[in-house]
C-alpha cells in the first residue's frame, strides 16, 4: 500500500455538465461497475506503477499542480482502490484465483451483458432484437450458400443498422456450426483463445458438440490454445449470440475463439509466415473437415478507433474523419476480395495507428474464407465529436451447390 501499483485498467475521458472527467473502467471484469474521477485523480492513479511511494507521487502531483495533495487524502485514496480490487497485490490475486476457479470449473459461459447491454428476461429480449430486425432486406439480389459474416462488436444501440442488415441474410442460412472470431479486449498471453465451454443466452443454451470438443482437445497444435478465462467478461462474441438465435431459430453449435494481438507481426518482430499462424489455420481447417458438419466463419470485429478516448490528440475533425473512412474503405477492399495478406499489410504501413482491433478476427475470418465472394453491406463511423469508431457488415458466400458447400 506504501507503493501502490494499479493493474491494467481503461480510462475514458468523457464530458458531463460541461466538466472534463475521466471514466474508470476494468477490462478484465473483477470490478463490475465503472468509476467516474477527475482529471487530477486520474493522474494520480497513472503514477501508481509500484516504483513510487506515496511521497514520491505527492511531490510529484506538487510539481505538476502546484497544489499539496495531503497524505491522509492520498491514502484515502489507495484504499479505494484496494476496495475496488483495481491495485496488484495480494487481496487483488486472492480474488482472481477465485474467480478463475469458479469459471473453469462451470461446465457454460453464462451471459456477462445481459441486464447491462441487452435485457435479461428472455420476452423482453425477443422484442428487442424483433425491434432491431423489423426493417428489411434491402431490395438487391440477395447471395446464396453464404460461408461466412463479417459483423460489428459495438453495442447494439450504436451498431444497430449494421448488425440488422447484415444478420438478416442469415435468416434462411442453416449451418450445423457457426465458428465466431472475436476481438479479446484484454491482455491475452496467446494468439487464440479457444473456449469448449456451452455459451448460455437468455433465449436458451448453445452447445459445443462433445465430439468437436474432443477433435479439438487431441489436436497437437489447438490444444495449446483451450483458454477459458478470456471469455468470461469479453462481449465480442457475446454480442453475435442472441442475433444469431433469433435469425437462425434452429439449433446450432458453436466454436468460439477470442484472438489475441498481431502487435509482433505488426511491428515487424514476426512475419505472416510464421509457423504459429500457419500451424493454427491448418490445424482449424483440419479439425473442422474430420468433424464433418457444415459450417460458417463469422468475425466479431469493430475497425478504426480514434479520438480522444483511445489517447489521440489532435481534434477529430471532418478532415480526420474523412481520412479514416477513405482508409476503412481501402481495408474493406481487401476484405471484399478475401486477401487476407493485404488487409493486414494494410493496416502494418499505418503502423496499426488507428487501433484496429478487428484486425487479428478478420485476418483469419479471412485465411478460413479464402476463395470465397464477398458483398460489403453496410459502412458506419460512430462518433461523439472528440472520438469515433468505424465498424462494417460483409457476407462471404459460394457460387457452389449446397452439396459442396464447406
Amino acid at each position: 500500500m506504501d507503493y501502490p501499483k494499479l493493474r491494467l485498467i481503461e480510462m475514458i475521458p468523457i464530458r458531463h455538465e460541461s466538466q472534463e472527467l475521466i471514466l474508470i473502467r476494468d477490462p478484465e471484469g473483477i470490478m463490475e461497475e465503472s468509476l467516474i474521477v477527475s482529471r487530477d485523480v486520474a493522474y494520480l492513479f497513472s503514477l501508481m506503477n509500484g516504483q513510487r511511494s506515496l511521497r514520491d507521487i505527492q511531490a510529484e502531483y506538487m510539481r505538476v499542480f502546484g497544489e499539496l495533495i495531503y497524505m491522509d487524502k492520498l491514502s484515502e485514496l489507495v484504499s479505494s482502490l484496494d476496495e475496488h480490487l483495481l491495485l496488484e497485490n495480494e487481496r487483488y490475486s486472492t480474488r482472481l484465483n477465485l474467480l478463475k476457479t469458479e469459471y473453469e470449473s462451470a461446465d457454460v459461459r453464462r451471459p456477462y451483458l445481459a441486464g447491462k447491454s441487452y435485457p435479461e428476461n428472455r420476452m423482453e429480449l425477443i422484442v428487442f432484437l424483433d425491434e432491431i430486425f423489423s426493417q428489411k432486406v434491402p431490395d438487391e439480389e440477395v447471395p446464396t450458400h453464404i460461408k461466412g459474416i463479417l459483423a460489428p462488436h459495438i453495442d447494439y444501440s450504436r451498431g444497430r443498422e449494421v448488425y440488422a442488415k447484415t444478420y438478416l441474410h442469415l435468416k434462411d442460412v442453416e449451418p450445423s456450426l457457426v465458428v465466431i472470431f472475436g476481438t479479446c479486449h484484454r491482455a491475452s498471453e496467446k494468439l487464440w483463445n479457444i473456449s469448449l465451454k456451452d455459451f448460455l443466452t437468455p433465449l436458451e443454451r448453445i452447445v459445443i458438440s462433445p465430439d468437436l470438443k474432443e477433435i479439438v482437445k487431441n489436436n497437437s497444435v489447438l490444444k495449446k490454445y483451450i483458454s477459458e478465462w478470456p471469455h468470461r467478461a469479453e462481449h465480442s462474441i457475446e454480442l453475435q449470440l442472441p442475433l444469431l438465435q433469433f435469425m437462425i431459430q434452429r439449433e446450432f453449435e458453436i466454436l468460439p475463439i477470442l484472438t489475441g494481438s498481431m502487435h509482433e507481426y505488426i511491428e515487424g518482430k514476426k512475419n505472416l509466415d510464421d509457423q504459429e499462424i500457419e500451424d493454427l489455420v491448418s490445424s482449424l481447417k483440419e479439425c473442422l473437415s474430420k468433424y464433418g458438419k457444415p459450417y460458417i466463419v463469422i468475425s466479431a470485429a469493430d475497425l478504426a478507433h480514434i479520438g480522444a478516448q483511445f489517447g489521440d490528440y489532435y481534434p477529430l475533425d471532418a478532415l480526420t474523419l474523412s481520412s479514416s473512412k477513405v482508409k476503412d474503405e481501402m481495408l474493406l477492399e481487401a476484405i471484399k476480395e478475401c486477401e487476407a495478406d493485404r488487409f493486414f499489410q494494410l493496416i502494418r504501413e499505418e503502423g496499426d495507428k488507428r487501433r484496429i482491433c478487428g484486425l487479428a478476427s478478420i485476418y483469419f475470418q479471412l485465411r478460413l474464407l479464402q476463395g470465397c465472394q464477398c458483398k460489403i453491406i453496410e459502412y458506419k463511423q460512430w462518433t461523439d465529436g472528440a472520438s469515433s469508431v468505424s465498424f462494417a457488415g460483409a457476407i462471404f458466400y459460394s457460387e457452389k451447390s449446397r452439396e459442396d458447400r464447406i
